[in-house]
Protein backbone atom coordinates (compact mmCIF):
# COMPACT_ATOMS: atom_id res chain seq x y z
CA UNK A 1 0.00 0.00 0.00
CA UNK A 2 1.10 3.74 -0.72
CA UNK A 3 -0.23 6.80 0.23
CA UNK A 4 -0.29 9.96 -2.06
CA UNK A 5 -0.63 13.82 -1.06
CA UNK A 6 -2.45 16.21 -3.91
CA UNK A 7 -1.83 19.64 -3.92
CA UNK A 8 -5.12 19.56 -5.82
CA UNK A 9 -7.15 16.58 -6.99
CA UNK A 10 -10.41 16.59 -9.16
CA UNK A 11 -12.83 14.22 -7.58
CA UNK A 12 -16.56 13.75 -8.42
CA UNK A 13 -17.34 16.51 -7.11
CA UNK A 14 -14.81 18.46 -8.08
CA UNK A 15 -11.48 20.45 -7.29
CA UNK A 16 -10.46 19.59 -3.95
CA UNK A 17 -7.18 21.04 -2.33
CA UNK A 18 -4.65 19.12 -0.04
CA UNK A 19 -5.95 15.93 -0.43
CA UNK A 20 -4.00 12.37 0.89
CA UNK A 21 -4.82 8.57 -0.71
CA UNK A 22 -3.80 5.42 -0.08
CA UNK A 23 -3.67 2.83 -3.32
CA UNK A 24 -3.58 -0.54 -2.40
CA UNK A 25 -3.96 -3.31 -5.10
CA UNK A 26 -4.79 -1.15 -7.93
CA UNK A 27 -7.65 0.69 -6.47
CA UNK A 28 -7.91 4.21 -4.73
CA UNK A 29 -9.06 4.50 -0.72
CA UNK A 30 -9.42 6.54 1.65
CA UNK A 31 -9.37 9.75 0.53
CA UNK A 32 -9.12 12.06 2.94
CA UNK A 33 -7.82 15.96 3.97
CA UNK A 34 -6.55 14.08 7.42
CA UNK A 35 -2.27 14.38 7.14
CA UNK A 36 -1.23 10.73 7.97
CA UNK A 37 2.28 10.70 9.83
CA UNK A 38 5.13 12.26 7.50
CA UNK A 39 6.71 9.08 7.22
CA UNK A 40 3.95 7.24 5.38
CA UNK A 41 3.34 9.60 2.75
CA UNK A 42 5.31 7.71 -0.48
CA UNK A 43 4.91 10.68 -2.71
CA UNK A 44 3.84 14.31 -3.16
CA UNK A 45 1.59 15.14 -6.64
CA UNK A 46 1.00 17.87 -8.10
CA UNK A 47 -2.74 18.42 -10.11
CA UNK A 48 -4.07 15.04 -10.25
CA UNK A 49 -6.75 14.24 -12.81
CA UNK A 50 -8.43 11.10 -13.71
CA UNK A 51 -6.72 9.00 -17.14
CA UNK A 52 -9.37 8.68 -19.97
CA UNK A 53 -10.65 5.88 -22.18
CA UNK A 54 -9.91 5.79 -25.79
CA UNK A 55 -13.30 3.91 -26.91
CA UNK A 56 -12.90 3.51 -30.46
CA UNK A 57 -9.05 2.19 -31.45
CA UNK A 58 -8.00 0.60 -34.46
CA UNK A 59 -4.29 0.75 -33.07
CA UNK A 60 -2.67 -1.21 -36.64
CA UNK A 61 -4.34 2.02 -38.62
CA UNK A 62 -1.58 3.97 -36.69
CA UNK A 63 1.02 2.69 -38.97
CA UNK A 64 -1.21 4.83 -41.98
CA UNK A 65 -0.43 8.46 -40.31
CA UNK A 66 0.59 10.66 -43.25
CA UNK A 67 0.71 7.87 -45.86
CA UNK A 68 -2.62 9.14 -47.26
CA UNK A 69 -2.34 12.91 -47.09
CA UNK A 70 -2.42 13.22 -50.71
CA UNK A 71 -4.78 11.90 -53.81
CA UNK A 72 -4.17 8.92 -55.63
CA UNK A 73 -4.61 10.17 -59.29
CA UNK A 74 -7.97 10.48 -58.72
CA UNK A 75 -10.02 13.43 -58.98
CA UNK A 76 -11.31 13.83 -55.52
CA UNK A 77 -10.65 11.36 -52.65
CA UNK A 78 -13.02 10.19 -49.46
CA UNK A 79 -13.40 7.63 -47.29
CA UNK A 80 -13.58 5.18 -49.69
CA UNK A 81 -10.46 5.64 -51.10
CA UNK A 82 -8.82 6.19 -48.33
CA UNK A 83 -9.78 2.62 -47.34
CA UNK A 84 -7.78 0.89 -50.26
CA UNK A 85 -4.77 2.13 -48.78
CA UNK A 86 -6.12 0.89 -45.78
CA UNK A 87 -6.76 -2.63 -46.98
CA UNK A 88 -3.02 -2.34 -48.63
CA UNK A 89 -1.48 -2.16 -45.16
CA UNK A 90 -3.92 -5.11 -44.05
CA UNK A 91 -1.92 -6.94 -46.69
CA UNK A 92 1.23 -6.36 -45.86
CA UNK A 93 0.16 -7.22 -41.69
CA UNK A 94 2.05 -10.11 -40.53
CA UNK A 95 1.84 -11.04 -36.45
CA UNK A 96 5.72 -9.10 -35.62
CA UNK A 97 4.41 -6.39 -37.59
CA UNK A 98 1.12 -5.82 -35.68
CA UNK A 99 2.35 -6.36 -32.32
CA UNK A 100 4.90 -3.55 -33.23
CA UNK A 101 2.44 -1.26 -34.69
CA UNK A 102 -0.05 -2.10 -31.52
CA UNK A 103 2.62 -1.79 -29.25
CA UNK A 104 4.38 1.74 -30.41
CA UNK A 105 0.13 3.18 -30.52
CA UNK A 106 -0.48 2.06 -26.74
CA UNK A 107 2.91 3.30 -25.88
CA UNK A 108 1.70 6.70 -27.08
CA UNK A 109 -1.98 6.76 -25.66
CA UNK A 110 -0.30 6.54 -22.88
CA UNK A 111 1.36 9.35 -22.79
CA UNK A 112 -0.88 11.39 -23.61
CA UNK A 113 -3.58 11.15 -21.16
CA UNK A 114 -5.54 7.22 -22.20
CA UNK A 115 -5.22 5.22 -19.65
CA UNK A 116 -7.38 2.34 -21.11
CA UNK A 117 -8.44 1.45 -24.74
CA UNK A 118 -11.41 -0.19 -26.70
CA UNK A 119 -9.28 -2.03 -29.06
CA UNK A 120 -11.84 -2.79 -32.01
CA UNK A 121 -10.61 -5.85 -34.08
CA UNK A 122 -11.52 -7.25 -37.31
CA UNK A 123 -8.58 -7.97 -38.75
CA UNK A 124 -8.75 -11.91 -37.79
CA UNK A 125 -6.39 -13.26 -39.77
CA UNK A 126 -2.72 -12.81 -41.22
CA UNK A 127 -3.18 -15.21 -44.53
CA UNK A 128 -5.70 -17.23 -46.48
CA UNK A 129 -6.29 -19.35 -43.55
CA UNK A 130 -9.73 -20.52 -43.04
CA UNK A 131 -9.82 -20.14 -39.15
CA UNK A 132 -9.28 -17.26 -37.05
CA UNK A 133 -5.15 -16.96 -36.47
CA UNK A 134 -5.02 -16.28 -32.53
CA UNK A 135 -2.13 -15.19 -32.54
CA UNK A 136 -3.36 -11.74 -34.17
CA UNK A 137 -5.29 -11.23 -30.33
CA UNK A 138 -2.02 -12.77 -28.59
CA UNK A 139 -0.16 -9.74 -30.28
CA UNK A 140 -2.90 -7.41 -28.72
CA UNK A 141 -2.94 -8.85 -25.26
CA UNK A 142 0.72 -8.42 -25.21
CA UNK A 143 1.65 -5.21 -26.02
CA UNK A 144 -1.02 -4.05 -23.38
CA UNK A 145 0.93 -6.05 -20.33
CA UNK A 146 3.76 -4.25 -22.09
CA UNK A 147 3.02 -1.19 -22.08
CA UNK A 148 0.21 -1.30 -18.71
CA UNK A 149 -2.27 -0.34 -20.99
CA UNK A 150 -6.20 -1.13 -19.52
CA UNK A 151 -6.99 -2.97 -22.46
CA UNK A 152 -10.76 -3.71 -23.79
CA UNK A 153 -10.41 -6.44 -26.11
CA UNK A 154 -13.15 -6.23 -28.53
CA UNK A 155 -13.53 -8.90 -31.09
CA UNK A 156 -15.65 -7.93 -34.46
CA UNK A 157 -17.85 -9.77 -36.61
CA UNK A 158 -17.59 -8.88 -40.19
CA UNK A 159 -19.65 -11.47 -42.75
CA UNK A 160 -20.86 -9.30 -45.63
CA UNK A 161 -19.64 -6.58 -48.27
CA UNK A 162 -22.89 -4.52 -48.33
CA UNK A 163 -25.78 -4.25 -47.39
CA UNK A 164 -27.28 -6.92 -49.88
CA UNK A 165 -24.85 -9.67 -48.87
CA UNK A 166 -22.46 -8.84 -51.81
CA UNK A 167 -19.93 -11.25 -51.18
CA UNK A 168 -16.60 -9.94 -49.74
CA UNK A 169 -13.74 -8.70 -51.40
CA UNK A 170 -10.39 -10.28 -51.43
CA UNK A 171 -8.82 -7.58 -49.61
CA UNK A 172 -11.76 -7.68 -47.11
CA UNK A 173 -11.54 -11.59 -46.32
CA UNK A 174 -8.86 -11.28 -43.70
CA UNK A 175 -12.02 -9.60 -41.80
CA UNK A 176 -14.41 -12.68 -42.09
CA UNK A 177 -15.49 -15.18 -39.47
CA UNK A 178 -18.59 -17.10 -39.07
CA UNK A 179 -20.72 -16.66 -35.84
CA UNK A 180 -19.62 -20.25 -34.52
CA UNK A 181 -16.14 -19.41 -35.46
CA UNK A 182 -16.15 -15.77 -33.75
CA UNK A 183 -17.45 -17.08 -30.65
CA UNK A 184 -14.70 -19.69 -30.14
CA UNK A 185 -12.51 -16.95 -30.50
CA UNK A 186 -14.31 -14.97 -27.68
CA UNK A 187 -14.77 -17.64 -26.02
CA UNK A 188 -10.57 -18.37 -26.42
CA UNK A 189 -9.92 -14.98 -25.55
CA UNK A 190 -12.03 -14.39 -22.80
CA UNK A 191 -10.12 -17.22 -21.22
CA UNK A 192 -6.58 -15.46 -21.46
CA UNK A 193 -7.86 -12.07 -20.63
CA UNK A 194 -7.64 -11.15 -16.83
CA UNK A 195 -8.14 -8.16 -14.03
CA UNK A 196 -7.78 -5.82 -15.14
CA UNK A 197 -8.39 -6.09 -18.96
CA UNK A 198 -11.71 -6.61 -19.87
CA UNK A 199 -13.34 -8.13 -23.34
CA UNK A 200 -16.18 -6.59 -24.99
CA UNK A 201 -18.13 -7.75 -28.14
CA UNK A 202 -19.02 -5.85 -31.61
CA UNK A 203 -19.88 -5.92 -35.65
CA UNK A 204 -17.99 -4.12 -37.41
CA UNK A 205 -21.50 -2.18 -39.17
CA UNK A 206 -24.97 -2.98 -40.42
CA UNK A 207 -23.42 -2.79 -44.06
CA UNK A 208 -21.07 -5.88 -42.99
CA UNK A 209 -23.38 -8.06 -40.56
CA UNK A 210 -27.51 -8.48 -41.33
CA UNK A 211 -29.39 -8.57 -38.53
CA UNK A 212 -30.16 -11.57 -38.21
CA UNK A 213 -26.32 -11.84 -37.20
CA UNK A 214 -26.46 -8.55 -35.37
CA UNK A 215 -29.48 -10.28 -33.30
CA UNK A 216 -27.35 -13.30 -32.35
CA UNK A 217 -24.16 -11.02 -31.31
CA UNK A 218 -26.68 -8.65 -29.21
CA UNK A 219 -28.51 -11.88 -27.66
CA UNK A 220 -25.05 -13.16 -26.41
CA UNK A 221 -23.63 -9.76 -25.26
CA UNK A 222 -26.76 -9.96 -22.67
CA UNK A 223 -25.47 -13.50 -21.43
CA UNK A 224 -22.07 -12.14 -20.84
CA UNK A 225 -23.39 -9.04 -19.89
CA UNK A 226 -20.50 -6.53 -21.61
CA UNK A 227 -20.09 -3.82 -24.04
CA UNK A 228 -21.60 -4.29 -27.46
CA UNK A 229 -19.98 -1.71 -29.94
CA UNK A 230 -20.53 -0.94 -33.49
CA UNK A 231 -19.92 1.40 -36.28
CA UNK A 232 -23.33 3.37 -38.18
CA UNK A 233 -23.97 6.16 -39.93
CA UNK A 234 -20.72 7.32 -40.80
CA UNK A 235 -20.66 7.52 -44.45
CA UNK A 236 -23.93 9.46 -46.37
CA UNK A 237 -24.30 7.22 -48.69
CA UNK A 238 -24.20 4.47 -46.44
CA UNK A 239 -26.88 6.18 -44.82
CA UNK A 240 -28.47 6.83 -48.24
CA UNK A 241 -28.20 2.76 -49.59
CA UNK A 242 -29.38 1.88 -45.95
CA UNK A 243 -32.77 4.05 -46.09
CA UNK A 244 -34.00 2.77 -49.76
CA UNK A 245 -33.82 -0.95 -48.36
CA UNK A 246 -35.13 -0.87 -45.20
CA UNK A 247 -37.31 2.40 -45.32
CA UNK A 248 -35.87 3.84 -42.50
CA UNK A 249 -32.26 5.77 -41.23
CA UNK A 250 -29.89 3.61 -39.43
CA UNK A 251 -30.23 4.27 -36.02
CA UNK A 252 -33.69 4.67 -36.30
CA UNK A 253 -33.90 1.12 -37.58
CA UNK A 254 -31.26 0.00 -35.07
CA UNK A 255 -33.53 1.66 -31.81
CA UNK A 256 -36.91 0.53 -33.35
CA UNK A 257 -36.04 -2.79 -33.52
CA UNK A 258 -33.33 -3.36 -31.07
CA UNK A 259 -33.11 -2.97 -27.20
CA UNK A 260 -30.48 -0.18 -27.16
CA UNK A 261 -29.06 1.37 -23.65
CA UNK A 262 -25.77 1.96 -21.65
CA UNK A 263 -24.20 -1.47 -22.88
CA UNK A 264 -24.63 -0.19 -26.41
CA UNK A 265 -21.73 1.97 -27.93
CA UNK A 266 -22.67 3.25 -31.54
CA UNK A 267 -19.24 4.76 -33.33
CA UNK A 268 -19.71 8.34 -35.14
CA UNK A 269 -23.59 8.19 -35.98
CA UNK A 270 -22.33 11.47 -37.97
CA UNK A 271 -25.34 11.85 -40.02
CA UNK A 272 -28.44 11.70 -37.96
CA UNK A 273 -31.42 13.79 -38.15
CA UNK A 274 -33.55 15.44 -35.29
CA UNK A 275 -35.49 12.33 -34.65
CA UNK A 276 -32.30 10.56 -34.12
CA UNK A 277 -30.84 12.70 -32.07
CA UNK A 278 -33.57 12.85 -29.47
CA UNK A 279 -34.01 8.73 -29.24
CA UNK A 280 -30.46 8.39 -29.18
CA UNK A 281 -30.33 10.54 -26.48
CA UNK A 282 -32.97 8.71 -24.40
CA UNK A 283 -32.16 5.47 -25.19
CA UNK A 284 -28.27 6.22 -22.98
CA UNK A 285 -26.23 4.50 -25.68
CA UNK A 286 -22.68 6.06 -25.87
CA UNK A 287 -22.24 7.26 -29.20
CA UNK A 288 -18.26 7.35 -29.69
CA UNK A 289 -17.07 10.37 -31.30
CA UNK A 290 -14.00 10.61 -33.06
CA UNK A 291 -13.00 14.14 -34.06
CA UNK A 292 -9.78 13.98 -35.57
CA UNK A 293 -10.62 10.72 -37.52
CA UNK A 294 -14.10 11.83 -38.70
CA UNK A 295 -11.82 15.57 -39.99
CA UNK A 296 -9.17 13.42 -41.25
CA UNK A 297 -11.60 11.14 -43.83
CA UNK A 298 -13.86 13.95 -44.35
CA UNK A 299 -16.91 11.85 -42.61
CA UNK A 300 -19.05 15.18 -41.33
CA UNK A 301 -19.27 16.81 -37.91
CA UNK A 302 -21.45 14.80 -35.06
CA UNK A 303 -24.63 17.21 -33.91
CA UNK A 304 -23.35 17.74 -30.69
CA UNK A 305 -24.73 20.73 -29.76
CA UNK A 306 -28.52 18.99 -30.09
CA UNK A 307 -27.37 15.66 -28.69
CA UNK A 308 -26.37 17.78 -25.30
CA UNK A 309 -29.36 19.44 -25.21
CA UNK A 310 -31.10 16.12 -24.85
CA UNK A 311 -28.55 15.44 -21.68
CA UNK A 312 -26.93 12.27 -24.65
CA UNK A 313 -24.15 10.30 -23.38
CA UNK A 314 -20.78 10.59 -25.38
CA UNK A 315 -17.28 9.27 -25.62
CA UNK A 316 -14.13 10.08 -27.59
CA UNK A 317 -11.75 7.62 -29.54
CA UNK A 318 -8.50 7.76 -31.66
CA UNK A 319 -9.65 5.44 -34.50
CA UNK A 320 -7.47 5.36 -37.08
CA UNK A 321 -4.87 7.08 -34.90
CA UNK A 322 -3.88 9.57 -37.27
CA UNK A 323 -3.40 11.46 -34.21
CA UNK A 324 -3.27 10.19 -30.42
CA UNK A 325 -4.21 12.95 -27.68
CA UNK A 326 -7.13 12.52 -26.08
CA UNK A 327 -7.20 16.66 -25.63
CA UNK A 328 -7.17 16.83 -29.31
CA UNK A 329 -10.11 15.08 -29.66
CA UNK A 330 -11.66 17.00 -27.33
CA UNK A 331 -10.55 20.36 -28.76
CA UNK A 332 -11.62 19.48 -32.11
CA UNK A 333 -15.62 18.21 -30.72
CA UNK A 334 -15.59 21.58 -29.38
CA UNK A 335 -13.97 23.63 -32.56
CA UNK A 336 -15.71 21.69 -35.35
CA UNK A 337 -19.29 22.90 -33.21
CA UNK A 338 -18.31 26.36 -33.58
CA UNK A 339 -17.58 26.37 -36.82
CA UNK A 340 -21.47 24.85 -37.92
CA UNK A 341 -22.59 26.78 -35.73
CA UNK A 342 -21.56 29.97 -36.16
CA UNK A 343 -20.62 30.55 -32.35
CA UNK A 344 -18.55 29.95 -29.50
CA UNK A 345 -18.76 28.37 -26.41
CA UNK A 346 -21.12 25.29 -27.72
CA UNK A 347 -20.62 22.95 -25.01
CA UNK A 348 -20.22 25.00 -21.95
CA UNK A 349 -23.01 24.53 -19.47
CA UNK A 350 -24.68 26.10 -15.86
CA UNK A 351 -21.59 28.42 -15.93
CA UNK A 352 -19.15 25.08 -16.55
CA UNK A 353 -16.70 25.56 -19.00
CA UNK A 354 -16.47 23.52 -22.14
CA UNK A 355 -13.17 22.11 -21.37
CA UNK A 356 -14.80 21.19 -18.00
CA UNK A 357 -17.84 19.61 -19.61
CA UNK A 358 -16.16 18.18 -22.08
CA UNK A 359 -14.17 16.20 -20.13
CA UNK A 360 -16.16 15.07 -16.88
CA UNK A 361 -19.10 13.73 -20.39
CA UNK A 362 -16.63 11.79 -21.83
CA UNK A 363 -15.34 10.38 -18.59
CA UNK A 364 -18.51 8.85 -17.78
CA UNK A 365 -18.92 7.57 -21.55
CA UNK A 366 -16.01 6.12 -21.86
CA UNK A 367 -16.68 3.96 -18.18
CA UNK A 368 -20.40 3.20 -20.37
CA UNK A 369 -18.48 1.84 -23.68
CA UNK A 370 -15.68 -0.08 -21.65
CA UNK A 371 -17.36 -2.13 -19.25
CA UNK A 372 -15.54 -0.88 -16.17
CA UNK A 373 -17.96 0.82 -13.70
CA UNK A 374 -15.34 1.74 -11.53
CA UNK A 375 -13.31 3.63 -13.96
CA UNK A 376 -13.96 7.61 -14.87
CA UNK A 377 -13.52 9.42 -11.66
CA UNK A 378 -11.15 9.40 -8.51
CA UNK A 379 -13.02 8.16 -6.01
CA UNK A 380 -12.83 5.18 -2.95
CA UNK A 381 -12.81 2.20 -4.83
CA UNK A 382 -11.92 3.26 -8.06
CA UNK A 383 -9.23 1.85 -10.26
CA UNK A 384 -6.26 4.13 -9.47
CA UNK A 385 -5.58 5.09 -13.13
CA UNK A 386 -4.75 9.24 -12.97
CA UNK A 387 -2.40 11.73 -14.96
CA UNK A 388 -0.46 14.39 -12.49
CA UNK A 389 -0.18 17.52 -14.30
CA UNK A 390 2.56 20.00 -13.50
CA UNK A 391 1.14 23.27 -12.16
CA UNK A 392 4.41 25.03 -13.38
CA UNK A 393 4.03 24.70 -16.75
CA UNK A 394 3.18 27.95 -18.43
CA UNK A 395 -0.46 27.23 -20.17
CA UNK A 396 -1.88 27.01 -16.18
CA UNK A 397 -0.76 30.39 -14.91
CA UNK A 398 -3.31 32.50 -13.60
CA UNK A 399 -6.12 29.65 -13.94
CA UNK A 400 -8.43 29.22 -10.78
CA UNK A 401 -10.35 25.49 -10.32
CA UNK A 402 -13.07 27.54 -12.61
CA UNK A 403 -10.92 27.57 -15.53
CA UNK A 404 -8.19 24.90 -14.91
CA UNK A 405 -9.82 22.33 -17.23
CA UNK A 406 -10.37 24.60 -19.67
CA UNK A 407 -6.42 25.60 -19.66
CA UNK A 408 -5.78 21.67 -19.70
CA UNK A 409 -7.87 20.87 -22.64
CA UNK A 410 -7.44 23.56 -25.11
CA UNK A 411 -3.76 24.86 -24.26
CA UNK A 412 -2.49 22.12 -26.64
CA UNK A 413 0.74 21.61 -24.50
CA UNK A 414 2.02 17.76 -24.42
CA UNK A 415 4.26 18.92 -21.90
CA UNK A 416 1.55 18.96 -19.10
CA UNK A 417 1.62 15.51 -18.38
CA UNK A 418 4.34 14.90 -15.89
CA UNK A 419 3.64 11.04 -14.96
CA UNK A 420 0.75 8.23 -15.52
CA UNK A 421 -0.69 5.80 -13.18
CA UNK A 422 -2.18 2.71 -14.23
CA UNK A 423 -3.88 -0.03 -11.45
CA UNK A 424 -1.59 1.54 -9.07
CA UNK A 425 1.54 1.75 -10.50
CA UNK A 426 4.06 4.64 -12.64
CA UNK A 427 4.28 4.31 -15.77
CA UNK A 428 7.51 4.41 -17.33
CA UNK A 429 7.50 5.36 -20.55
CA UNK A 430 11.01 6.53 -21.33
CA UNK A 431 11.88 3.64 -23.67
CA UNK A 432 12.47 2.26 -25.02
CA UNK A 433 14.40 2.95 -27.65
CA UNK A 434 14.59 -0.60 -28.80
CA UNK A 435 10.57 -0.94 -29.21
CA UNK A 436 10.36 2.14 -31.26
CA UNK A 437 13.04 0.96 -33.06
CA UNK A 438 11.20 -2.41 -34.29
CA UNK A 439 8.22 0.01 -34.75
CA UNK A 440 10.31 1.58 -37.13
CA UNK A 441 11.77 -0.85 -38.48
CA UNK A 442 8.11 -3.05 -39.34
CA UNK A 443 7.19 0.30 -41.13
CA UNK A 444 10.28 0.62 -43.40
CA UNK A 445 9.03 -2.86 -44.63
CA UNK A 446 5.72 -2.56 -44.88
CA UNK A 447 6.27 0.74 -46.96
CA UNK A 448 7.94 0.69 -50.27
CA UNK A 449 11.33 2.38 -50.55
CA UNK A 450 9.61 4.18 -53.66
CA UNK A 451 6.94 5.33 -51.56
CA UNK A 452 9.73 6.32 -49.33
CA UNK A 453 11.53 8.43 -51.06
CA UNK A 454 8.30 9.75 -53.15
CA UNK A 455 9.00 13.70 -53.55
Amino acid sequence: MSTYYAKKILLQDGWNNDIYFEVNHGLINNISQKKPPKDKISKHLDIVIPGLCNAHSHSFQRALSGHTEHIMGKSEDNFWTWRKKMYQLVDNLDISALSAIVCQAYKEMISRGYTQVVEFHYVHRDDDQKDINNKLFHSILKAAKETGINLIYTPILYQRGGFLDEELSIQQKKFYSTIGDFLDHYEYAKSLIENPHKIAIGIHSLRAVNEKSLRKIADFKEKENIPIHMHIAEQKIEVSEFSKLYGTRPVEWLINNFSVDESWCLVHATHINNREVETLAKSNATVCICPTTEANLGDGIFRLKDYIQHKGTFAIGSDSNISIDPFEELRWLEYSQRLVNYERNISSKDNIGCGQFLFNETLKGGANASGYTNLGQLADGSSANLLEISSSNPSLAGHSNKTLLDAIVFSNQNSLIAQTMINGEWIDNSDSAGKTLIFNNALEKIFTPEESNAK
